[in-house]
């Protein structure tokens, strides 16, 4: 099992979004985000590099 942090614009431990994330939908300016127990977390934003190796990926939130 492939599991992800995801972080805000760049990575860094004060950047971390969430953590142990499954699973990673994108619909339209939103960014719905998963993790292991089922919990989510929304984005309003987009998915902007995810690197599958490194366990990682970086979304961009969008300006109100």
């Amino acid at each position: 099992m492939c599991l992800s942090t995801v972080y805000r614009e760049s990575k860094g431990p004060e950047n971390i979004v969430m953590s142990n994330v499954q699973r990673i939908d994108v619909d339209d300016d939103q960014v719905l985000l998963t993790d292991l127990m089922e919990r989510q977390v929304v984005v309003v934003g987009k998915l902007v590099m995810v690197d599958l190796v490194g366990g990682m990926a970086i979304v961009r939130e969008t300006k109100s």
